[in-house]
């Protein structure tokens, strides 16, 4: 997460004679524009890199900023050509396969051709770098977009004050991006209501908090298994991160870099407060963009439950380790419970034999090893594994068969998990 005070370390990394790709180009800068650069700042670093001098004009043609100190009315672009030139390209900035970016002259004489400045239905103007220009410079300018817009949502009203602190930003994170035209959002006392806040909100508040919710980022859920309410709330007061505090859970953001690490380290420093053994941390998907992270929440919850519900399982499940669970998390629970019911309906009531099914299935059939596992006597699991398959009218370890039987209880655990209580 940027500071303003890592703008150099990131202006160091723009300056590199070879120059970065455009990819590593675009994060750059988006660094720069989190750090407080402005436009001025970001043209003058794009001029740099790509050679040429840069404007940024309005869709109507007027100067928003330059890399060339241009100023005033007589440096305004031709308003006719900003909109033939923006009507050649895609809605959200990228350009149309053969189309070359439009030609735009300004006031003064100056000319450049045009990049499209948005994204959905976000429209800033165009970006131009003067003429001639080369693919290659374009490709850099068309990767400087995003961090124009970011200095565009800086610039607007600030964050609705209901999202002042960290944790009412991850409450509304929670609830979900209210949609364009769905109405006025919540007020003060609202902060969690479900029609929720905008992208742009969002990623105003998040930013006044350190975090890049337009990068890859994961929410993480903390379980607290312990005795000690009061340590395990002072534990998380002295994290290194906001969190959302809610009795023995608790929930913050991970940067995308390297989730899994980030949350080993996140437990091994809330274990050390509270004690070993006590802590679990599960995260959700990587995501892009405030409008995402909502799903990332909702798997880290699923996943944290069913970790909790696992006191021999490991103490962390990051959502790249879930394995069937990552696919079953996207999967109405409607659709799981017809699976579950139309392959382990006969028995779905006897958890002995589902623990039964379970084991069978993960030793491969090993009746002593499901008899070391259940604490029973060979002759009890022959018994149970006959009764399986007599009541499931198959044998579970035929190949297709025990695809279906490991997919159909892994839903019935998330199913399990899904349970508020």
């Amino acid at each position: 997460m940027t500071r303003p005070n890592e703008l150099p370390a990131a202006r160091a990394r723009l300056s590199v004679a070879t120059g970065p790709p455009p990819a590593a180009f675009a994060q750059a800068l988006a660094e720069l524009a989190f750090g407080g650069a402005g436009w001025p700042g970001l043209l003058a670093a794009l001029a740099q890199r790509v050679g040429a001098a840069c404007r940024l004009v309005s869709e109507a043609g007027e100067l928003m900023a330059a890399s060339d100190g241009a100023a005033g009315d007589a440096r305004d672009a031709d308003p006719g050509d900003v909109r033939r030139a923006l009507t050649g390209s895609r809605a959200g900035g990228g350009p149309v396969a053969g189309v070359v970016a439009g030609r735009v002259r300004c006031a003064d004489g100056w000319t450049g051709r045009a990049v499209p400045v948005g994204a959905g239905q976000r429209r800033l103007g165009a970006l131009l770098v003067a003429e001639p220009v080369t693919a290659g410079q374009l490709d850099l300018a068309r990767a400087a977009t995003t961090a124009l817009l970011i200095d565009a949502v800086r610039r607007e009203s600030p964050p609705p004050p209901a999202l002042a602190d960290a944790a009412a930003v991850l409450r509304a994170l929670r609830a979900g991006v209210r949609p364009p035209g769905a109405g006025e959002p919540p007020g003060p006392g609202d902060v969690a209501g479900p029609r929720g806040f905008t992208e742009a909100d969002l990623l105003r508040a998040g930013a006044a908090h350190g975090w890049r919710l337009d990068l890859p980022h994961a929410v993480a859920g903390i379980g607290y298994t312990g005795a000690q309410p009061r340590r395990w709330a002072s534990a998380l007061s002295w994290l290194d991160r906001p969190v959302l505090a809610e009795g023995r859970r608790a929930w913050t953001l991970l940067d995308g870099d390297d989730v899994e690490r980030e949350a080993t380290r996140l437990r091994a420093r809330l274990d050390q407060i509270v004690g070993a053994g006590q802590v679990r941390v599960a995260s959700g998907a990587l995501v892009s963009g405030a409008a995402r992270t909502a799903v990332s929440f909702r798997d880290a919850d699923r996943l944290l439950r069913l970790l909790l519900r696992q006191p021999d399982a490991p103490p962390e499940l990051p959502f790249g380790r879930a394995g069937l669970h990552q696919v079953l998390l996207a999967v109405p629970d409607e659709r799981l419970r017809w699976f579950v019911q139309r392959h382990l309906g006969p028995i779905g009531h006897r958890d002995d034999l589902l623990r039964t099914l379970d084991c069978w299935l993960a030793t491969g059939g090993s009746r002593q090893a499901v008899s070391e596992r259940l604490h029973l006597h060979r002759n009890s699991v022959g018994y149970r594994v006959g009764l399986i398959k007599r009541l499931l009218g198959v044998d579970p370890l035929a190949p297709d068969t025990a695809t279906v039987l490991r997919t159909a209880l892994a839903a019935r655990e998330l199913l399990a998990a899904s349970d508020p209580g």
